[in-house]
């Protein structure tokens, strides 16, 4: 792929993870799952088809702008630490798990470490704004959530990477 390409599709993919971002604060998973923080990471969709298509730098790229532009929108400091913490740890992890370990995982396994570790980021930034150690008692229920929202982000990545190939 030419570097104007990957230059282009770094922009569609920035603005459709904002997008989703944006219409996933708007969903009432609340009513569903009343858990504080709780969301899918439909981001991480696009994070993950970034980084299949793309390579590790851009996708950082695509992730930083999505966090950026999300907190000038919304002006709230926490919420850019917190997700940018996710973000950072979650990327790092996904593409350690899909180059640097030797290609173990498949496109699922990938997704759940990368959900994984979003909510390890999350719950460590928690911490440091709380100045305790009270909010890591909630990891465990967040890794647990984690393992379907990743595997949900896996399924339709798979669809979107299938249909970016053809």
């Amino acid at each position: 792929m030419t570097l104007s390409r990957k230059i282009a599709l770094s922009g569609i993919l920035a603005a459709l993870a904002l997008c989703l971002s944006l219409v996933e604060g708007m969903l009432p998973l609340s009513l569903l799952l009343p858990l504080p923080g709780f969301r899918l990471g439909l981001s991480n969709i696009v994070t993950l088809v970034a980084l299949c298509t793309l390579g590790p730098s851009f996708t950082l790229g695509v992730s930083l702008c999505r966090v950026g532009v999300l907190y000038l929108a919304s002006g709230n400091f926490t919420s850019l630490f917190l997700s940018l913490l996710g973000a950072l740890f979650s990327l790092l992890a996904m593409a350690l798990a899909k180059k640097g370990l030797g290609k173990v995982f498949s496109l699922y396994g990938v997704s759940v470490i990368g959900a994984a570790c979003h909510n390890v980021g999350q719950i460590l930034g928690a911490c440091i704004l709380m100045k305790s150690l009270g909010v890591i008692y909630y990891l465990p229920l967040l890794l647990i959530l984690g393992l379907f929202t990743g595997c949900l982000n896996a399924a339709v990545s798979r669809i979107c990477l299938k249909h970016l190939a053809a």
